[in-house]
């Protein structure tokens, strides 16, 4: 019986996982905010998905991978490294590692949604920071590309 005991409970934690980890690389944020749309006072477009996020300005609507990963950046020739720092409800930052040169520092990217859901501020690597605010309009991109 013992036996059975010991058997029963390491094929429990097999089956289902034992580890915290995994739960902080959710997708805890994006399943929050799917679909959700943002605009700034520049009219400049943010959507959020529940795999990537997606900026629209001047005409140009480019998508981002949710993740950890290599990836192309904005600039030509310049790809980043992101990982995934901290996922919740209303919060993440990743930390982005540019490979090439990078007009932009490597660094901790993050996003934040106040407590009622009205306000979304992402504070890029250079520390400069944007403020959106929830619209119900449609997002005006139609064909997001990633870089």
């Amino acid at each position: 019986m013992k036996y059975n005991l010991v058997i029963f409970t390491l094929s429990l934690m097999l089956f289902t996982g034992c580890s915290d980890e995994d739960e902080s690389l959710s997708n805890t944020f994006h399943s929050t905010h799917a679909g959700s749309v943002w605009v700034d006072t520049n009219n400049y477009w943010y959507r959020i998905n529940i795999d990537s996020e997606d900026d629209y300005w001047e005409g140009k609507c480019t998508r981002y991978p949710f993740g950890n990963g290599t990836f192309n950046s904005s600039q030509e020739g310049v790809q980043y490294t992101q990982t995934l720092l901290r996922n919740e409800a209303n919060f993440i930052s990743y930390q982005l590692e540019y490979i090439g040169e990078s007009s932009q520092p490597d660094g901790t990217f993050t996003m934040t949604i106040n407590s009622i859901g009205t306000k979304l501020t992402i504070k890029p690597t250079n520390n400069t920071s944007f403020v959106f605010t929830k619209v119900t309009d449609s997002f005006p991109g139609t064909d997001c590309k990633p870089n």
